[in-house]
């Protein structure tokens, strides 16, 4: 195993020398690396190191604010309605969450950088193979290593498009600068060829593969997100709607997914690959895997003596008052709750045990991924940081959310096969039998009663989106969401506070959110080491 690690790392640090991690760092030669590919186990091991850079730390260079090791666990969730940054701040998070973040804010940078040194990986690994005419490597492994490296590819470029619109597109291994081309590329040309790796992934990869590596159907159900998102703002594309239908009705046919019974278990570290898995980012806790093991959940949570969570990112009263109590899927808030420990065994109370007072109260903790309250369930290694709860990518549910939205936008009506996947998914949430009509729980399309609380959106797209608002929580999708149906600035400004104390944190910050801010800027460092070549989105000049 010491070997094998010790291999793994070497082969990391050749890929980072040979990287221009887009302009941030010195290119070298890369004549070390290039006889090392000479069999399956070589192209596989550098196949990891572009999987590692989902939740790498390597603390010198800061990976870990650019991906799901930390970064991701900010972005997608602070800044909207449906979380904040409590107390301090080390490292520019709060101006996430608030909109007073600048093109030199840290997490800027690190996303930026994360994905094109993801992207220059995965470029290594196609070029080399593709050259590589030995016979070492079957016809069959060859098919599944480039299928995983376009599979990858595509989701580093798609985090780019989403967050940052146009950017430059770079295809190949990058190993002179000089001969790098920093054109950006329009926003259409990139998802262009988000879908076109995407769609050679499906081609290439197999129908099943080992756990936490992509696999056909992951392919289809992600492109389907990638024209999703591109069939609402800024894109506003009805023909990649109609794909999205397709990709999506692709994967529920299959009949590989099923809705687990249990919501929360799979967001447990014990029960994640199960029928609603698709793909998601692995971490493990031991010692094999590196020093360290994952952040999921950590930076959110209950107050606590076991270093189980920090409670740095919380929800608000708006968000915990509007969600029904009937719906199971609420106890992914905590209203007030802390964590007391005795002999390994944790218990969540409410109230001072000596003097009866409500200890935190008026404070709203996500309570989603949970750590396991027993010690010896959970392990000795089990901290804040080091623990082995998944960041789910995609889940069967959220396809059976994205095809009514989908079909909606290409036609403007939904099919009734569609609705009934929405309200499989409430009924779910509801503790209901999945499969059987409920009037109690169930959605009528369009129905006059709802409460739309987004202003002029459509009320089917609101209803839509409200689902998605309960369903996927705190698993990084509502700033993307709100981008999409163009609700960003009116949900963050319209969270309601309900009394004093949050009214004086939050109301100098409510109007911050612009119409800029439905993009990210590209990170100075990046503008200025291509000295002028790439410039800055035009929403922030």
């Amino acid at each position: 195993m010491k070997r094998h690690i010790s291999i793994f790392t070497g082969i990391l640090l050749l890929m980072s020398a040979t990287s221009c991690d887009f302009l941030e760092t010195k290119v070298e030669s890369n004549i070390t690396t290039k006889n090392f590919f000479q069999s399956t186990s070589d192209f596989d091991m550098a196949l990891t190191g572009v999987y590692y850079t989902f939740g790498s730390t390597e603390w010198s260079a800061q990976h870990r604010y650019g991906n799901y090791f930390l970064g991701f666990l900010y972005w997608g969730r602070i800044g909207t309605d449906e979380a904040f940054i409590s107390g301090g701040s080390n490292n520019g998070e709060d101006m996430i969450g608030n909109y007073t973040y600048t093109p030199e804010n840290l997490f800027v940078e690190k996303v930026w950088f994360m994905q094109y040194l993801g992207i220059q990986r995965a470029n290594i690994v196609i070029d080399r193979l593709n050259a590589y005419t030995g016979s070492g490597v079957s016809d069959a492994d060859r098919s599944r290593i480039l299928g995983e490296a376009h599979f990858l590819r595509a989701w580093f470029y798609f985090q780019l498009a989403r967050y940052y619109g146009e950017v430059p597109l770079v295809l190949n291994e990058t190993t002179d600068l000089s001969k790098l081309n920093t054109k950006k590329a329009s926003l259409s040309e990139v998802y262009a060829q988000v879908i076109s790796d995407y769609e050679e992934a499906e081609r290439l990869l197999p129908e099943t593969n080992s756990v936490g590596h992509a696999y056909k159907l992951a392919a289809t159900a992600l492109k389907a997100r990638a024209y999703l998102q591109m069939s609402g703002e800024p894109l506003k594309d009805p023909q990649a709607a109609a794909k999205a239908v397709e990709a999506c009705k692709t994967v529920i046919s299959s009949g590989r997914f099923a809705l687990v019974n249990d919501y929360f278990s799979q967001f447990d570290g014990m029960h994640e690959h199960n029928s609603e898995y698709i793909f998601d980012v692995e971490f493990d806790n031991t010692v094999s895997n590196n020093r360290y093991g994952g952040q999921v959940g950590t930076n959110e949570g209950l107050p606590n003596t076991e270093k189980l969570y920090t409670t740095q990112i919380r929800t608000f009263p708006d968000m915990y008052e509007r969600w029904d109590d009937k719906d199971l899927r609420k106890g992914s808030i905590n209203k007030e709750g802390y964590i007391v420990t005795q002999n390994g065994v944790g218990k969540i109370i409410y109230n001072d045990p000596v003097t009866g007072e409500v200890t935190y109260e008026r404070n709203y903790f996500i309570y989603k991924f949970r750590h396991s309250l027993d010690k010896s369930v959970r392990g000795s290694n089990w901290v804040e940081w080091n623990n082995a709860i998944n960041f789910p990518i995609i889940r069967y549910a959220d396809v059976l959310l994205m095809l009514p939205e989908a079909e909606y936008r290409a036609t403007g009506t939904i099919s009734a096969e569609a609705w009934e996947g929405l309200n499989q998914v409430r009924r779910r949430g509801y503790g209901k039998p999945v499969y059987t009509p409920d009037p109690t729980v169930d959605l009528v399309q369009g129905n006059l009663t709802y409460t739309n609380p987004y202003g002029d959106l459509e009320p089917v797209l609101a209803q839509i989106l409200d689902e998605r608002h309960w369903e996927l929580a705190f698993e990084g999708h509502r700033w993307a969401d709100l981008v999409r149906f163009g609700h960003l600035q009116q949900a963050f400004h319209d969270v309601l506070l309900h009394d004093e104390f949050w009214t004086q944190y939050y109301d100098p910050y409510r109007n911050n959110c612009k119409e800029k801010h439905s993009i990210f800027p590209i990170p100075q460092s990046v503008i200025d080491s291509s000295n002028g070549a790439i410039e800055q989105n035009p929403l922030w000049k």
